[in-house]
């Protein structure tokens, strides 16, 4: 972490700002709370935080006896997109969302489904994997405690996309492109001829604007709530699909100072807020590409079925590669592997390719 960042982390927890708070003794009833974000809660995954984990754990907890004082921050105010796993890991927030899709050296098994495109849409099949692979994988569990952080729900995403400011009719155009593709979802570009570049949602916009890109590979929920069809209107379905990109987790120093009924709380809110950001997600996919962003001007077209499985088939073994380079330092990836594709099959789904095979 760069040493501006946890001076400020330091600073932030001496003014007791995000720091658990108690009253009284250890049995004390009056909890403060931060619940925070990089990104704004005009996206499901945090909208859902404000709008039904603050206050529902306020309720819960008056019905258990205790008093939660939550203060919101969110849409960066106290951390950016690149620290959301040290926000929560340092204190700056006990409660929030944490996007493990920048985090592919420090969550590798969290990054799984970057490696395997072209699987499955489903954000609500892809919810239940990840809570399921959380309950029978123990070194997911312990990749996020290594970070002093407990895991509480999934954070899924829809199918993923591609905005450009021209028109995508074949594999082909994508060649010479610079697109922003988010960490490991920039090896989807192996072999196409574009070039990807790092980046967040937050930046999309001014960042097509100015020339820095073409155009961007992302949820496809995201291009209406952040404007991008002004910048780059063509929208192309690719069958790239979704995927795990992120958590809703709470710092461990704050979940273990709670008596063991909050916890649980905390625990069964988690699940709740997982089916309801993939529901949200899944909602907002369909509506946005029925109605919004058609009549937004955005063009909306469908790359081929051959074309798509042309592209699944053009990368090399992302997910063997990445498991291999993982196994070597001791993480079960091809554990990881199996449970999703498995997963994904037994739920009725035929992935454009099977990367456990």
């Amino acid at each position: 972490m760069p040493k501006s960042f946890k001076g400020l982390a330091l600073g932030v927890a001496a003014a007791a700002f995000t720091t658990l708070a108690v009253t009284g003794q250890s049995n004390a009833k009056e909890f403060k709370l931060t619940a925070s974000s990089s990104h704004p809660p005009v996206i499901p995954w945090v909208a859902v935080i404000k709008n039904h984990v603050v206050p529902e754990s306020v309720k819960r907890a008056k019905a258990l006896g205790h008093t939660i004082k939550w203060t919101e921050a969110y849409a960066g105010a106290l951390y950016n997109f690149q620290n959301t796993l040290e926000g929560i890991e340092e204190g700056l927030g006990d409660l929030g969302w944490v996007g493990t899709l920048w985090e592919p050296n420090k969550l590798p098994l969290h990054n799984a489904t970057f490696y395997m495109p072209f699987v499955t849409d489903s954000t609500v099949i892809a919810a239940s994997i990840q809570n399921e692979m959380h309950d029978t994988i123990p070194a997911l569990k312990a990749a996020l405690e290594k970070h002093n952080q407990v895991y509480l729900g999934p954070q899924t995403i829809d199918d993923y996309v591609l905005i450009t400011k021209k028109p995508l009719k074949t594999l082909a155009d994508l060649k010479g492109l610079k697109l922003f593709a988010p960490g490991a979802s920039s090896q989807w570009l192996t072999g196409t001829g574009a070039v990807p570049v790092n980046g967040g949602l937050t930046i999309y916009y001014n960042g097509i604007k100015t020339g820095v890109t073409d155009g961007a590979i992302l949820p496809g929920s995201s291009v209406l709530p952040f404007k991008l069809y002004e910048v780059a209107p063509y929208v192309t379905k690719a069958g790239l699909g979704g995927g795990i990109t992120g958590a809703l987790t709470m710092n461990k120093r704050t979940f273990d100072k709670l008596p063991p009924e909050l916890q649980k709380m905390f625990r069964d809110l988690g699940r709740e807020y997982g089916e309801k950001v993939s529901n949200a997600v899944a909602s907002n996919h369909k509506k946005h590409f029925s109605q919004l962003l058609p009549k937004a001007g955005a063009k909306i077209t469908i790359l081929p079925l051959e074309e798509q499985k042309k592209w699944a088939m053009l990368l090399p073994d992302l997910a063997g590669e990445w498991a291999k380079t993982v196994e070597a330092k001791g993480q079960p990836a091809k554990k990881v592997i199996k449970a999703y594709m498995d997963g994904v099959r037994k739920a009725g789904v035929k992935p454009l390719r099977d990367w456990d095979k």
